[in-house]
C-alpha cells in the first residue's frame, strides 16, 4: 500500500451534531496517535458525549486503546461518552483484555 492509500484508510472523526461525533475508517497503531489529535475538541463543554463506530472499518488494539483514553479524559474533565455501534472486532479485543467491565454501560444500546 503506497502513502496516498494509507491516508485515504485512516480513520477521521467528524462532528455530527452538537454531541455527537462519527469514527470514519481504520482505527489502527497508524492512525490512533492522528485520531487523539483530532478529538482533543471534543472534550470542551459537552457533559455526554456520544462516539458513533458505525463507520469504523478496521481496528486493531491501539483503537480500543483509544477509547480508554476517551473514557479516561472525559472522566478527567468530568464527562461522559457513549459508544455507539462497537465493531464486533473491538468488543472481542475488549474481551481479550479483560475490558467489558470498562466499556460496560459506556455504550450504546445498538452495538455491532
Amino acid at each position: 500500500m503506497n502513502d496516498n492509500e494509507s491516508q485515504r484508510t485512516r480513520a477521521k472523526i467528524q462532528r455530527q451534531d452538537a454531541r455527537a461525533y462519527g469514527v470514519h475508517g481504520a482505527m489502527t497503531f497508524d492512525s490512533v496517535t492522528e485520531l487523539w489529535r483530532q478529538s482533543e475538541d471534543m472534550f470542551s463543554g459537552e457533559p455526554v458525549l456520544q462516539i458513533d463506530l458505525t463507520k469504523v472499518t478496521h481496528t486493531d488494539s491501539a483503537g480500543l486503546a483509544l477509547l480508554v483514553e476517551w473514557l479516561r479524559e472525559a472522566s478527567r474533565r468530568g464527562a461522559r461518552i457513549e459508544f455507539l455501534h462497537l465493531p464486533t472486532q473491538m468488543l472481542a479485543l475488549a474481551g481479550a483484555a479483560n475490558l467489558e467491565q470498562v466499556l460496560a454501560g459506556k455504550q450504546g444500546s445498538a452495538t455491532s
